[in-house]
């Protein structure tokens, strides 16, 4: 740079003091600061400060609390209100620390007592100051920027990237609210579930790509026919579901008709000659106050679909509320997955889980059962709600039903309920929480998650698990056994509690390879700091051997039968 010298640009201080040879004193002692030098105004009274802030920036004020127009903490907050990225260094006399350490906790960057101090100890508290001031502007912009991005990324996470509508998670949220609004101000609310007839054989004839054109179209004619204050979402290949809050069964009719309409004047051009015309087959049914999940209300209006589309496709289905007085006793019984899809026929059994060391009852587990004419075991009601594609719904109706009889346990009992990994990923941990009981303190309900049923690898039921950990509730992956699976599952969720399958247990006084490694399986628990509770104990012999080898809870036919 041909041995020019760099000059530091000056630094623009507003110097706010009332008393005028104290201004000056210091205005001559910093103004000596040539690295980088400092270029000082001087305010006398509050007002003039204020005036000089609005018609320039500084880089600093340097402020006496203390002022003939202005005293105590309202001088600082009427100047930081004016000059908010702007640091503020107070000056404070002797007995007035205390008002000065209020400043700072409102905002301003440091103080100073006047009469101790030098001008070393006053320039580095001035350079720290601004230097300081600038990494938190810095930080609050990225903060922001970051905000912004979560924001954004929280949207898309509620929306089918294809349709910009909402998908399932987000329908879900809309759904929450609704609920709660109607059931607070007594309005009715419908849904509408849209299908497009024949749309496999668009793909297959015509390509994605053309059926992917075909959904968008779809949903644009459904955005544009409906309100602001509905929701729209796309939850499977081409079906839609409609939530309409203050809307009456004819109002949900009539939409239904004009989407109809809508849908059915779209063609798709299949060669030079050939068009098709695209219809699509509606249900149309009111939402019940005790709806929770989009499952639920899928479970409700996709039986209308399918009637749509026995009845020939390009028509609307719908139904009425059952009223309890509109019902009509039968002698026969419904089809099972009718009453599955009802949920009213659940009821849960309680099985003691007790302390081995003196066979004290420490809590229960509850178990699920429906009534049917007879008593219906779960092997056989989830196997049919899975043939029908309503396991999660099922579930959900199994642990209400557990929750609802664990209410009557004295509060300090634990209370283990069970969920499939799919019903806790599909739906938001927090609803599944204010299902549960209120009598008793978050951390006596414990969530049994079967390691049998998790599917692929248990990484994507880590968040869930984090959540209800974060709520004091506890979780146990039931169903551990010894293989490879088992341990990857335990090793990533890290439960509070290891439930050991019964085939493991069953007869265990006799089988030394079976001790040794449920002994290795007592290990990882014991290094997860995980409790272990053994099930399936129906012996003496059984019970006292996994007492010998440090098992300390358990359950089974021995220790207490269902009831």
């Amino acid at each position: 740079m041909n041995g020019e010298k760099f000059i530091q640009p000056s630094l623009k201080l507003l110097l706010v003091e009332d008393d005028p040879e104290f201004a000056s004193i210091l205005k001559i002692r910093l103004t000596r600061e040539k690295n980088p030098p400092l270029q000082i105004t001087c305010a006398l009274d509050l007002q003039q400060a204020l005036d000089l802030l609005q018609e320039n920036s500084w880089d600093l004020i340097l402020l006496d609390l203390v002022l003939p127009d202005s005293s105590g903490i309202q001088t600082f907050i009427k100047v930081h209100a004016q000059a908010r990225h702007t640091p503020i260094v107070i000056m404070t006399g002797l007995d007035n620390d205390a008002l000065a350490i209020d400043a700072v906790r409102k905002g301003a960057d440091d103080y100073v007592v006047k009469n101790d101090f030098n001008s070393k100890l006053l320039l580095r508290i001035i350079h720290h100051a601004i230097d300081r001031h600038r990494i938190k502007e810095k930080l609050a912009s990225v903060t922001g920027r970051l905000r912004e991005t979560n924001l954004r990324l929280e949207k898309m996470a509620a929306l089918d990237p294809l349709t910009e509508l909402y998908n399932r998670s987000g329908l879900q949220q809309a759904l929450n609210r609704e609920i709660q609004l109607m059931i607070r101000e007594g309005w009715d609310m419908m849904a509408l579930v849209i299908d497009i007839d024949n749309f496999k054989k668009i793909n297959d004839s015509l390509g994605h790509p053309v059926g992917d054109i075909l959904l968008k179209e779809t949903s644009k004619q459904i955005r544009d026919a409906v309100r602001l204050s509905d929701h729209i979402a796309r939850v499977g290949g081409d079906e839609f579901i409609l939530i309409l809050p203050k809307t009456e069964l004819n109002e949900g009719l009539q939409l239904a008709e004009r989407l109809k309409s809508a849908i059915s004047h779209t063609t798709i051009s299949l060669g030079e000659k050939e068009t098709f015309r695209v219809t699509a087959s509606i249900g149309v049914t009111p939402v019940p106050e005790q709806i929770t999940s989009v499952d639920e209300l899928l479970a409700i209006a996709d039986p209308l679909l399918r009637r749509s589309k026995a009845n020939g496709k390009n028509c609307i289905s719908y139904n009425e509320l059952e009223r309890p007085k509109e019902r009509v006793p039968t002698t026969s019984p419904s089809p099972l997955p009718e009453i599955l899809r009802k949920g009213n026929d659940f009821f849960a059994l309680k099985q003691p889980i007790v302390r081995l060391e003196d066979q004290a009852v420490i809590g229960y587990e509850f178990l699920s059962r429906l009534q049917n004419g007879a008593v219906c075991m779960p092997d056989v009601f989830f196997r049919v709600a899975m043939e029908n594609n309503i396991l999660t719904l099922v579930d959900r109706h199994c642990f209400r039903s557990c929750v609802t009889a664990s209410s009557e346990l004295p509060a300090q009992m634990h209370r283990h309920i069970n969920l499939f990994p799919a019903t806790i990923i599909d739906l938001q941990v927090e609803e599944l929480i204010e299902k549960l009981s209120v009598n008793c303190p978050a951390q006596n309900y414990c969530l049994e998650i079967s390691e049998q049923q998790i599917l692929g690898e248990p990484s994507h039921l880590i968040g869930p698990v984090e959540t209800f950990k974060n709520y004091g509730i506890q979780i146990a992956v039931d169903d551990v056994g010894f293989g490879n699976t088992c341990l990857e599952s335990l090793i990533l969720l890290e439960p509070d509690v290891v439930k050991l399958d019964k085939k493991y247990v069953i007869g265990i006084s006799k089988n030394p390879q079976v001790e040794r490694s449920m002994r290795r399986v007592l290990k990882i628990a014991e290094d997860l700091n995980s409790e272990v509770i053994a099930e399936g104990i129906e012996s003496e012999e059984d019970l006292q051997r996994l007492k010998e080898i440090g098992v300390k809870y358990g359950q089974g036919f021995f220790l207490g039968r269902p009831a």
